[in-house]
């Protein structure tokens, strides 16, 4: 879809507004926060980051990477990567026809992993292990730093990073005694408690946990239940997102040796409470929702992890043992009113990840950095879909469908072999290569019982157990060259190729559905530049790719039981396509109370071959869920007040552009999604380990639309938009000590 002029001069203004008078940069660290007490320094601080499973400066890695630190993140109110959309360049999430719920979200780079009917394109890492594709919104408590790798990882992280990794890096516990105590109170009603504590037990014997339990009424209100409540005029609507949840995380670390070094951590998160789903009706600026009935979802993630690091002279060894099990459910009234129904759907979801990695890293020489390794996994993952509709448009007026099992059964399993290999044959070139080896097996087994009625008489019945088996292996080369054009600026370009897993559908709703379908390929090219001017007051990274992909997982339909009239999703190997794009940051210590931090991302990605299932030609046509351009522009100023203390105010600007949410084919209509902008603004005073927060998130008081989700099954067009809160107005008080 071609840019209009208005559309064009907006963008250019938002890349301008990015850049901030200099050159256009990319490695982006929030401003950090001085306590009174210390000498302020106009140089940002060095960055050190995990992207290349070495510790290494962030402004070395040849790799576009975005770095938040566990303070920014607490700063910015940023608690899962939901919150990073807008803040981060490329970054988005795409949804599902299924359900509007966020266990069919999944993180898109570049505008890779926009359909999101497979298995995800970027993967989420916690401690170093990948988390199952339900965790994927996992939550930042009491982490290091979370980094956002774009482009593909395969070869140092593996399966599903195509489009990159969300590596999470959680604090470990050492000899200095820490602790925090966080509360929080925000005018939706929600509090919110925090607190965490690490130091040493015993010698050699490190300990740490934190806790993070809250509540809230949210923003939404449902009128239809309050009216039927017998609510009067003060007290007509009942909260539709209001929710309960907690979670904690504990750490253990033994280290008797500068050899060996053994950290265990384990983690529980649980929310129960209202997702305000389908939606808002669209087409109304109000956060109401129009449902007849109301039912909590579940939400329940635990697991664990087994870092062991041992260090010989020559070589050092990494294992890592990991577990995880994610169980979800998401009942709502689907056809989102009380004009209709009932119409109920529960989508009850689980995953269980076990996996072991192996590494071995070392040394030739002075100028050869080596890396070596292997990983297997087994993973099991289900899906129930319930369904009660009464009252639907189907082929005949009066039509319900019953369906007491929709249910998948997956089962994977597979391991890997990698290598990589930097080879420095001069102070000023680096030179980079890396390859793996991936063999994975799923394997289906389906179970279907459910009737579609004309009152009581039934008009197709399936009662069917379908069954399935795919095979798939993959290598992943990557290779690299960094030259350094100065002692602060060098200029890098990467290669890499992508690799998606392939599978089954989610909810097959015949055997016919419940088709296999095959890896997505792609081939990335990336040229990047990065540096510090101003003797370290200024950092800055570029970025620019290209992205090929062939073999691309797709929506498709097919027809239930052979009538046009029952289209079913299902997903096929349908297209080709092409991403192109940049992205830019800069991070600016105008002087020792002053900072700014900018950043903007560009992505055209489109279709090149695809021919829908219903045989229209969709080449040229954009990727749904991707916004061709994101900004965001902040500033942080700090000074002394009295006694000490000092105050610091802080502004953020972001902008996202306009998206399409769906994917056009059949039922799952395709809707435009307006751009918009968010001013978030925080004034803070400290002094010693306080710290008092007062914080307005989109002040602007903007109505904010994210996606659409339509609920297919009616003749007329029932769609439902996902928004984020208006504006909200808070204070959190923190205690370092």
């Amino acid at each position: 879809m071609l840019i209009n002029k208005i559309a064009f001069k907006r963008h250019a203004l938002f890349m301008a507004l990015a850049g901030a008078s200099l050159t256009p940069i990319a490695s982006n660290v929030m401003a950090q926060s001085q306590s009174a007490d210390t000498d302020r320094s106009v140089d940002l601080e060095e960055v050190v980051v995990t992207a290349r499973k070495r510790e290494e400066s962030l402004q070395d890695v040849p790799l576009s990477i975005q770095a938040y630190s566990g303070e920014d993140l607490a700063l910015g109110g940023v608690d899962n990567v939901e919150n990073l959309v807008g803040k981060t360049p490329n970054l988005s999430l795409s949804s599902n026809l299924l359900s509007p719920g966020n266990d069919f979200l999944n993180i898109v780079i570049r505008g890779v992993g926009s359909q999101s009917a497979g298995a995800p394109a970027v993967g989420t890492f916690v401690d170093g292990a990948f988390v199952p594709s339900l965790a994927f919104d996992i939550g930042f408590l009491d982490v290091e730093r979370v980094e956002v790798l774009r482009g593909p990882q395969g070869t140092l992280f593996g399966r599903n990073t195509q489009g990159g990794a969300l590596n999470i890096v959680v604090r470990r516990p050492d000899e200095e005694f820490r602790g925090k105590v966080a509360l929080s109170y925000d005018e939706f009603d929600t509090v919110r408690a925090q607190a965490a504590f690490s130091g040493q037990l015993a010698e050699n014997f490190y300990a740490g946990i934190a806790a993070d339990i809250s509540r809230t009424d949210g923003f939404l209100e449902n009128p239809v239940l309050g009216a039927a409540a017998g609510g009067g005029e003060r007290s007509s609507s009942v909260p539709a997102d209001a929710e309960d949840k907690y979670s904690w995380r504990s750490a253990f670390r033994y280290s008797p040796s500068d050899e060996l070094d053994i950290n265990l951590s384990i983690d529980k998160s649980y929310r129960k409470g209202l997702d305000g789903l389908p939606g808002v009706p669209r087409g109304q600026e109000a956060y109401i929702v129009r449902s007849d009935f109301q039912i909590d979802a579940l939400y329940d993630n635990y697991g664990a992890a087994l870092n062991i690091d041992y260090k010989t002279d020559d070589i050092d060894i990494t294992a890592i043992t990991a577990f995880r099990k994610v169980d979800t459910s998401l009942p709502f009234d689907f056809d989102g009113s009380p004009e209709r129904g009932p119409n109920f759907q529960d989508i009850r979801s689980s995953q269980e990840l076990f996996s072991q990695e192996l590494r071995f890293s070392g040394a030739i020489g002075e100028d050869i950095d080596w890396l070596a390794g292997a990983y297997v996994f087994r993973e099991e993952q289900r899906s129930d879909r319930y369904i009660r509709f009464h009252d639907i448009d189907l082929a005949l007026p009066g039509t319900s469908l019953l369906v007491d099992k929709q249910i998948q059964n997956l089962e994977r399993s597979g391991y890997a072999v990698f290598a990589d290999v930097i080879w420095n044959p001069n102070d000023w070139l680096e030179l980079g290569f890396g390859a793996r080896f991936a063999k994975e097996t799923v394997k289906s087994q389906a179970e279907l019982d459910f009737a579609l009625l004309l009152g009581d008489l039934p008009l197709a019945v399936v009662n069917d157990s379908p069954t399935g088996k795919l095979d798939d292996d993959n290598i992943s080369p990557t290779a690299s060259a960094r030259i350094k054009l100065s002692d602060d600026i060098s200029l890098y370009g990467r290669y890499a190729r992508g690799f998606r897993a392939g599978g089954f559908p989610l909810a097959p709703a015949s055997p016919i559905s419940n088709t296999g379908f095959n890896s997505e390929i792609s081939d990335n090219y990336e040229l990047g530049i990065k540096g510090n001017l101003f003797d370290g007051q200024v950092d800055f990274d570029l970025a620019l790719f290209r992205i090929d992909i062939s073999d691309q997982q797709l929506t498709t339909i097919v027809f239930f039981n052979g009538d046009p009239n029952l289209p079913v999703a299902a997903v096929g190997n349908a297209g080709e396509s092409r991403s192109e794009g940049a992205e830019l940051n800069l991070n600016w210590n105008v002087s020792d109370s002053f900072s700014i931090n900018a950043s903007a991302g560009y992505t055209d990605a489109t279709y090149t071959q695809y021919i829908d299932t219903l045989g229209d030609d969709r080449s040229g046509e954009s990727f749904p869920y991707v916004p061709k351009v994101n900004a965001l522009l902040g500033a942080t100023w700090s000074f002394d007040i009295a006694n000490g203390a000092e105050l610091e105010l802080n502004a953020q600007y972001r902008y996202v552009d306009e998206i399409l949410s769906g994917s056009g084919v059949d039922i799952d209509l395709q809707f435009p999604v307006d751009s918009y902008d968010v001013l978030d603004l925080r004034a803070s005073v400290y002094k010693d380990d306080w710290r008092v927060d007062v914080f307005v998130e989109n002040a602007r008081d903007e109505f904010i639309e994210t996606r659409v989700f339509n609920s297919f099954f009616f003749s007329e067009q029932r769609p439902f938009s996902i928004v984020l809160p208006p504006r909200k107005a808070g204070v959190r008080f923190t205690y370092n000590f």
